[in-house]
């Protein structure tokens, strides 16, 4: 059989309602540790293709508002992945189906080798993402695209089948660490530091803010538990952090966008843990 070309795998990602695919090069992820690193499920990889959809602005704004709490997930649900492994595989190739749930879960299992990491391998979306070319982890930790800014769900395969690989992302493009804090000012149980800790995306060192995880895993302002492990870190991505992000790479032009108002509309409220009254931030 020939190979599938990458104008097929766009064809079928927009079959799949998909708005976003990058193809990352297995080489790309060689600083990795075994346990966060695809080629650790698949040693003869060819490519790790990540692909994205469009979360609607509509399920933050209920959450700006202090109204309506949508579930915003960072995840693609199987669906995706199950049809593009099987595109994939009717060719002739192997797809591997990354289930991303919280790295903290695992290990849960045995190394079945010494050479070998214990089950299971967990990689990180975030970082294959970025490889592929499709946006870069911002300094609040969310993954930001120039299509949607922090609005998509991502998902990820790793498969034998040869397709022309994509650019990294260059970190700072979206997210400018130097002179942005729009996500550290917008905590109102300050978790998020502006001090940094540094990690490895490819042959890129990036910057991520530091985070106090149990200050958001009590967070009342739109995170929501990680339901995949008790010790998990929270999903932030329609938390105050990451709305003032949204808000502020709209508003400065760093993301395509044709709505007609504005993310933001008024000041935004936020609430410290245990507290029952919103904090003097909150005004209309």
């Amino acid at each position: 059989m020939s190979n599938i070309t990458r104008e097929q795998l766009n064809a079928w990602a927009r079959e799949l309602d998909l708005d976003l695919v990058g193809v990352a090069a297995p080489e790309r992820f060689r600083a990795v540790a075994p346990p966060h690193n695809p080629l650790a499920i698949m040693p003869e990889a060819r490519a790790i293709i990540v692909f994205a959809r469009e979360i609607p602005r509509s399920y933050f704004r209920g959450i700006e508002e202090g109204t309506l709490w949508m579930r915003v997930n960072r995840y693609l649900p199987p669906k995706p992945n199950y049809y593009l492994c099987r595109r994939i595989e009717d060719h002739g190739f192997l797809a591997v189906p990354c289930s991303l749930l919280s790295p903290a879960r695992w290990p849960d299992g045995v190394a079945s080798a010494p050479d070998k990491p214990a089950p299971n391998v967990a990689p990180d979306v975030r970082v294959a993402a970025q490889l592929a070319g499709l946006g870069e982890i911002g300094f609040n930790g969310a993954f930001l695209t120039p299509s949607f800014g922090v609005r998509q769900a991502l998902g990820m395969l790793i498969t034998d089948a040869p397709f022309d690989h994509d650019t990294p992302f260059p970190s700072g493009r979206i997210c400018d660490r130097g002179q942005c804090r729009a996500c550290v000012d917008a905590c109102p149980n300050g978790a998020l530091s502006a001090d940094a800790v540094e990690m490895p995306v490819g042959d890129q060192t990036i910057r991520v803010g530091r985070y106090t995880v149990e200050s958001c895993r009590f967070c009342q302002n739109g995170a929501c538990p990680d339901t995949s492990c008790a010790t998990a870190e929270p999903n932030r991505l329609a938390a105050a952090c990451a709305r003032a992000c949204l808000a502020c790479l709209e508003d400065g032009g760093q993301v395509k966008t044709a709505y007609r108002q504005p993310f933001r509309r008024r000041a935004p409220w936020s609430l410290r843990n245990f507290e029952s009254t919103c904090s003097s931030k909150a005004t209309d």
